[in-house]
């Protein structure tokens, strides 16, 4: 197809190409789970890549480029090759720290946008050989429908807070407090795995205080799909400097409101739109 004739059938078409370009990435970083890594130019004390990172980023470069002509990638180790209306958000490894001491909380993680508007994603995690798609606001596990989970005594909210590798804010202290208050809370390293977790029911909340675009492009349309929220503080996408995200399933509103709340006060937050971090 080319991008300016998309239907929504398109767009599941280009979904599913993405999930064979994700299912064939994961299945090559199987063998290389556990290998080094090395700290990432640039970023904080507890940031690493590794060279499958890479190799991999430039696989799916080649392949979502050639499922859908005209289209650009952006990426986690690459970044931007290009602008257009159809827009391929890219981790090719996200939880690389896990990948690296072979924990098996990795997956590849591919969102498609089109003029800006996130409209599908895949979420594939290697260890489990289990993909998660959305598009056209229908979620599937392993090309099926998900059922509804079960209802649970207390809450689980998947929290990579305070943030690692710096001094963290009292507030970010105080949202962990009022988070551990409400529910289970856990750090799995993988802002994708914790979205596509809210969105099929084995975890009710993810919280993510420093996050880039290709964290969360596919997750949020996998979450929305679901009949869940996801609000991403700042809206637009962050590129060069952090930003924060909250999801939630429904009944969990009120408290989900509160947490972005929180989020907009962080003082590490603040005012970063008055920077240029995004492809505009």
């Amino acid at each position: 197809m080319t991008i300016q004739d998309e239907t929504a059938d398109d767009i599941g078409a280009l979904v599913r190409a993405a999930a064979d370009a994700a299912r064939r990435a994961g299945r090559a970083l199987l063998a290389g789970a556990g290998t080094g890594a090395r700290g990432k130019p640039g970023g904080h004390a507890h940031d690493v890549v590794t060279e499958a990172d890479t190799a991999v980023e430039e696989m799916l470069r080649a392949e979502l480029t050639a499922a859908c002509p005209g289209s650009a990638v952006v990426g986690e180790e690459g970044g931007a090759d290009g602008d257009g209306e159809v827009l391929w958000y890219v981790d090719p490894i996200d939880g690389t720290h896990n990948f690296s001491r072979d924990l098996p909380l990795y997956c590849v993680s591919i969102g498609l946008t089109v003029r800006g508007e996130p409209v599908g994603g895949c979420v594939y995690e290697p260890a489990r050989d289990e993909l998660h798609t959305a598009a056209g606001g229908v979620l599937l596990r392993d090309g099926r429908a998900v059922e509804p989970p079960p209802e649970r005594p207390v809450p689980m909210i998947l929290a990579d807070l305070p943030r690692a590798g710096t001094t963290p804010d009292p507030a970010e202290f105080a949202l962990f407090a009022e988070l551990l208050a409400a529910a289970d809370v856990r750090r799995i390293g993988s802002s994708a795995l914790a979205l596509a977790y809210v969105a099929t029911g084995r975890a009710d909340m993810a919280v993510v205080p420093d996050a880039l675009a290709w964290d969360h492009a596919a997750g949020r349309v996998l979450v929305t799909a679901s009949g869940g929220t996801f609000v991403a503080v700042p809206e637009g996408p962050c590129l060069r400097r952090p930003g924060a995200f909250a999801a939630w399933r429904p009944g969990l509103s009120d408290l989900g409101a509160t947490v972005v709340r929180a989020l907009e006060r962080m003082p590490f937050l603040r005012g970063w739109l008055e920077d240029d971090t995004t492809l505009a």
